[in-house]
């Protein structure tokens, strides 16, 4: 797989492929390479961010804009089986590397598009970036509470790691579709498109009236958090008739089930501030662990509401594989977060820790092309590719 993707979305779907077994080449400049080896760079060099998106990628370096970089690149594509960018719509044709070139010459090649605003459009060509989506979408505009509101990002981040968990899907689908049919396609996925998807359900009550639907501190009084006599939160989701009564007697106001006004959905959303202020208060009676030991025995959805910190040790996160610990030469162990898609006969794994150095692997996969080390030297005093030690 050819690897053109920078910053986020792209590099989080190639991640994902090479999890589950795909050979990623990740191709960079020779100058500066992706800017995510340089995010949040702590003191000793170490870059979280680029840990995360590039584990298990092999790193080449070549210059796009140089004629002997394009034909490299063009003898890559006779081997590859997907190709992923992530530039602005029409960087890759002006390199002479776009779609149509590219297909004509390996009729099975998938190539992925992903985009910040879809390929289509007046704004098609505008630079995009997660927090600017967050903001155009009108995701940060409910994050805050909806119209009237002041705007939030609840987390950065969030359109490019759904978009690119949309765009591996779609990568997955074509190469699917490929052993039917023999044929490659274009995919093409974009944060806008997806910011979108990811509130088709409240999106869905503007496009049937209009106009848009405030969003309360609380979905309902039986679904959302509350704090408890410790200064922790604990979550519920009674989402169902069912748990009301078990709620009631779980926060011990058994009085509450028959109460006209809360007896049922309707009347428990007409007098919504009355009943969550009776749970406001019965929460904050007794810690976190008491409501969520009483909870449990009533069998009512509930979670506390807990940081990173807690992941390090969960128990849950551990038995399915979701945190995992991997060697790193130059770190020591890691612990990473690991594959959440599990496959029985094909399982994915932690395809390896983000070792490349910049250029590191340029000179073996050259050799894979069948280049000697005299033209691979050539090639590297004219710029046209770049090398670095491994670490």
């Amino acid at each position: 797989m050819l690897d053109f993707t920078r910053y986020q979305q792209g590099p989080w779907a190639t991640l994902y492929l090479a999890d589950l077994g795909a050979d990623v080449l990740k191709i960079e400049d020779p100058g500066i390479g992706d800017y995510g080896r340089r995010m949040f760079r702590e003191p000793d060099g170490f870059s979280p961010f680029f840990e995360a998106l590039d584990r298990g990628k092999r790193s080449v370096c070549i210059d796009l804009r140089h004629p002997a970089g394009r034909d490299l690149v063009l003898q890559m594509v006779d081997r590859a089986d997907v190709l992923a960018e992530n530039f602005r719509p029409g960087t890759m044709d002006s390199f002479g590397l776009g779609w149509d070139v590219l297909h004509a010459r390996n009729p099975r090649l998938v190539y992925g598009q992903a985009t910040g605003w879809g390929t289509q459009g007046p704004m098609a060509e505008q630079p995009a970036f997660d927090q600017i989506v967050q903001a155009y979408s009108g995701f940060a505009q409910q994050a805050g509470g909806g119209p009237g509101h002041r705007p939030e990002i609840p987390f950065p981040g969030v359109a490019d790691q759904t978009g690119g968990m949309n765009f591996a899907l779609g990568i997955m689908t074509a190469l699917y579709v490929r052993e039917h049919t023999g044929r490659g396609q274009r995919v093409e996925v974009s944060l806008l498109g997806t910011q979108l998807a990811l509130q088709a359900p409240t999106l869905q009550y503007t496009l049937r009236h209009g106009i848009e639907r405030p969003r309360p501190f609380r979905s309902s009084p039986t679904v959302g958090h509350y704090e408890c006599s410790d200064g922790r939160w604990v979550m519920i989701a009674g989402i169902d008739q069912k748990f009301w009564p078990r709620i009631a007697k779980a926060v011990e106001r058994e009085d509450l089930v028959h109460d006209p006004r809360f007896a049922r959905g309707g009347g428990r959303t007409a007098n919504r501030d009355a009943l969550e202020a009776e749970m406001a208060t019965a929460f904050r009676t007794r810690p976190s662990a008491y409501w969520l030991a009483r909870l449990k025995e009533h069998d009512v959805p509930a979670s506390p509401v807990r940081g990173h910190e807690d992941l390090l040790t969960d128990e849950q996160v551990a038995a399915n594989g979701y945190i995992q610990s991997v060697d790193h030469p130059k770190w020591g162990t890691l612990k990473v977060v690991g594959p959440h898609i599990n496959l029985s006969e094909t399982p994915a794994h932690v395809a390896g820790p983000a070792t490349p150095g910049h250029g590191e692997h340029t000179r073996e996969v050259l050799r894979e092309l069948g280049l000697d080390d005299d033209r691979i030297r050539a090639l590297e005093a004219a710029g046209t590719v770049g090398t670095s030690p491994p670490g």
